[in-house]
């Protein structure tokens, strides 16, 4: 099934990455920011969010049942104030292997429950043994992973040929707009870069936890995402993929092209040592 574009010409989009529902994680703390990030978002062109509390056993335990309750709390909220914003329930899952029969027992939740799409985070300075048995096993009950914003991963940034092997067996990856804006460093920024370059990017997010950083804004992120793969492409990273994603729909995507040296870092800084210097924010 071909999911469909929006309006001709519209600027509507979809995030299916942020921390707005409140007090569940480091995202929001109350629903008076949970309903100013909401605007924002709205002000922004965004018209539909997956709300994505982190999942971390043992430290935020967000079950399907607390993040489906809270979900539904916010849907009445915005509706009562005004907001025209359409909000889905959804996690982001850290790395457990025991997350497929935990995605299976309805404990934890996949992208708008479809039980089709899983957001999974990886710590940011290691990448576990068995990475592609892990996916394997998500794959193997019909569950697609999405790597949340595997740009700022360390040993990515090193060994970036590990994430090209992950895409070629079929796992999506979601990049973050601060970070090809430069708010995580030049580093991560010339990485981001690359990662469209190769084909290694399947959507773009938010990431947004509050009003002040990281906020819920898609559309300046959008434009230099353009610059990159052009218009359309950056359009399906915002739209049309997202919307597969929330409709639990399959999607198609373009091979991911492989790395040329295994030596990244070095062949990174030589390439955007001036783009990196002159343009970063």
């Amino acid at each position: 099934m071909r999911c469909r574009y929006g309006r001709e010409g519209g600027i509507s989009v979809l995030d299916v990455h942020c921390h707005m529902l409140p007090g569940l994680d480091d995202g929001s703390p109350n629903w008076e920011q949970t309903l100013a990030m909401a605007r924002i978002a709205v002000e922004d062109g965004i018209k539909g969010v997956v709300c994505t509390p982190h999942w971390i056993h043992g430290m935020f335990d967000n079950t399907r049942p607390i993040v489906l309750a809270a979900t539904e709390l916010f849907r009445t909220k915005l509706r009562v104030e005004g907001i025209p914003l359409t909000v889905y329930p959804g996690s982001e899952l850290r790395i457990d292997f025991d997350l497929a029969q935990r995605i299976g027992s309805k404990q934890v939740l996949t992208l708008n429950d479809s039980g089709h799409y899983a957001l999974i985070e990886l710590p940011e300075d290691i990448v576990p043994q068995n990475m592609a048995g892990f996916f394997w096993n998500l794959q193997s009950q019909g569950i697609t992973p999405m790597i949340a914003h595997p740009e700022r991963n360390r040993v990515l940034i090193e060994q970036p040929e590990r994430l090209y092997r992950w895409v070629e067996m079929g796992v999506l990856t979601q990049l973050t707009t601060s970070s090809i804006l430069g708010r995580f460093g030049k580093d991560i920024r010339n990485f981001s870069i690359s990662l469209l370059e190769h084909n290694l990017v399947h959507v773009l997010a938010t990431d947004s936890h509050g009003v002040k950083s990281r906020t819920p804004r898609l559309a300046e992120g959008l434009k230099q995402v353009e610059k990159i793969v052009g218009k359309q492409r950056a359009r399906e990273m915002v739209f049309e993929i997202p919307e597969c994603i929330i409709g639990g729909v399959n999607i198609s995507t373009f091979d991911p092209i492989p790395f040329k040296s295994r030596s990244f870092r070095s062949s990174l800084f030589k390439r955007f040592f001036s783009f990196g210097s002159s343009s970063s924010r």
